[in-house]
């Protein structure tokens, strides 16, 4: 019997959106994403979207036809990260944000090239993934 998980990465992450079609379009039009499936849930309840990150990495979205309102500050940030009196506080149990793993040299042009496309886009937060 086995006594230890082995993990091969993340599958998917899945996230709730207001508007799938929206959605998918800015995915696969802006962001360049492949989309690898998508299907009705049962029962007319909505639907589910899966699009390829690379390294067999998936980001999910979820369509809820009853789904209520979104509520900034309470299962999301108030506002984006580096705005004049922004936080980027969320509530225990939230999805916070999404980071997308890309060459660190290509940073920079990618966010030009995300605003040159209409994103309304925070300034480049670096990581530096230093261990304290």
């Amino acid at each position: 019997m086995t006594t230890e998980i082995r993990y091969g990465g993340l599958h998917h992450l899945a996230l709730v959106c207001r508007d799938m079609a929206r959605t998918v379009d800015f995915y696969t039009n802006v962001l360049g994403m492949k989309l690898k499936k998508g299907f009705d849930l049962d029962r007319g309840f909505g639907q589910h979207f899966f699009f390829d990150m690379g390294g067999g990495n998936e980001l999910a979205f979820f369509w809820f036809r009853d789904a209520p309102p979104a509520m900034p500050g309470v299962a999301s940030a108030a506002q984006l990260v580096g705005r004049p009196e922004g936080s980027i506080v969320s509530a225990h149990g939230s999805m916070n944000h999404v980071a997308f793993s890309v060459p660190p040299e290509a940073i920079d042009a990618y966010r030009e090239l995300l605003v040159a496309r209409g994103v309304d886009c925070t300034p480049v937060v670096n990581h530096d993934d230093v261990v304290t």
